[in-house]
């Protein structure tokens, strides 16, 4: 019997590596193969790269992509296309790390090796954060907005409500309440979160 398929949001995944300088032009060339081939998958959100500053040991990429579940992001790694693509440039990389984010622990940046805060401490301190920016919005921003047509007012709503929370809010939030999301209770202590 097959276990019914995660209603969980979305799953997305940050891989960091390091290229040589020497190999940058070959890496880049094969990177856009792989996020081209990327976009052609079944359940693929986004993709994108971050590239830190090159230094004397190379230059940092961050590729960042996401999938609506866990089945395609799966599906995704173990094609043979992926693979094909992946063992062209893997020797022109050093991994540094892998890490995969779903739901709201992509707004929750948590050191190495310690788990995510239990998920009703995620919700609720995404609540404190989203409640005053939705009333500021609709006090400030929305009468603003009234004369425009309804999806483009909730569009651009919407847009403002998450930048502030992935820039503003929840940074500043998860700062403050890093104590008390570290607080491992009894029930999350036994892995039951």
């Amino acid at each position: 019997m097959t276990s019914p398929p995660r209603t969980e949001a979305s799953i997305g995944v940050v891989v960091s590596c390091r290229v040589r300088a020497a190999q940058a032009a070959a890496f880049e060339e094969g990177l856009r193969d792989l996020m081209r081939a990327a976009a052609a998958q079944p359940g693929r959100i986004s993709a994108d790269v971050l590239r830190g500053a090159a230094g004397p040991a190379g230059q940092e990429y961050h590729v960042v992509y996401r999938f609506v579940d866990e089945a395609s992001l799966h599906a995704w790694e173990r094609s043979p296309e992926r693979q094909a693509l992946l063992a062209r440039i893997m020797p022109l990389f050093e991994e540094a790390g892998r890490r995969e984010l779903t739901g709201m622990e992509a707004w929750f940046d948590l050191p190495r090796g310690r788990p995510p805060p239990a998920r009703w401490r995620m919700a609720l301190l995404t609540w404190l954060g989203i409640w005053p920016l939705v009333s500021l919005s609709l006090w400030l921003v929305a009468p603003h907005l009234a004369r425009l047509p309804f999806l483009l007012r909730t569009a651009l709503n919407s847009a403002l409500l998450v930048l502030a929370m992935t820039y503003l809010m929840m940074p500043w939030l998860v700062r403050l309440a890093e104590p008390w999301l570290a607080r491992r209770t009894p029930a999350s202590s036994r892995g039951t979160t």
